[in-house]
């Protein structure tokens, strides 16, 4: 009888430690969501604060006949006839923005979409089907209101098979030229600048 007491009193502890053990992992399975939650939310006022100062703060850069207002804080790179390199020097993130004079010859059955194909094959990137966005020119404010034809992919995507980014890639021809715009970075990292490449696209002059 008394053993049969004393199990009960031990299955009884190992209840309650394990609905103890229950009820801590849950709380601090909350405590874990909440603190990201917070985090969001305050990079989420802090970039949109920051992009209004980028924009008042910008500096021009002109390329492919067009001008662009850039963040201070991206620091040219790299420079030559055809290719612009800026990057984050005062950080360690892993993003960088590109401008490319694109060598892609566009015949008359020919559009922007072939472009984007051409230069996704020689970049070897192969784009998440469900993380992906395709802006046509009507979509984009600032080049339908300037007559320039251009076309924007977003989102997701694997380069050579390993590397996981996210990559935002502006492609526009202008004086039968064509032109490649493009910010790549980590999955992470895309979060950080992205803000700031969007608002310099969405106010692109001539």
């Amino acid at each position: 009888m008394i053993s049969r007491i004393i199990l009960a009193n031990i299955d009884h502890l190992q209840s309650h430690t394990i609905s103890i053990k229950s009820v801590m992992e849950n709380i601090f399975g909350w405590s874990v969501l909440t603190i990201i939650l917070v985090y969001l939310t305050y990079m989420a006022f802090s970039i949109k604060n920051e992009t209004k100062v980028a924009l008042a703060t910008g500096k021009e850069f002109r390329f492919g006949g067009l001008l662009f207002n850039i963040p201070l804080w991206w620091t040219e790179t790299f420079s030559s006839d055809e290719k612009y390199i800026f990057e984050r020097t005062d950080t360690r993130y892993d993003w960088r923005a590109t401008f490319l004079k694109y060598n892609f010859k566009l015949n008359e059955t020919q559009n922007l979409q072939d472009v984007f194909e051409s230069y996704a094959i020689e970049k070897k990137l192969v784009f998440d089907e469900e993380n992906v966005i395709i802006k046509v020119p009507e979509n984009i404010i600032s080049f339908s209101d300037i007559g320039v034809e251009a076309l924007r992919i977003e989102g997701t995507a694997t380069q050579d098979d390993e590397h996981r980014l996210y990559i935002d890639i502006l492609i526009f021809k202008n004086a039968d030229e064509i032109f490649i715009v493009e910010s790549k970075s980590s999955i992470l990292n895309g979060l950080l600048e992205g803000p700031f490449f969007e608002q310099m696209i969405a106010n692109i002059t001539k």
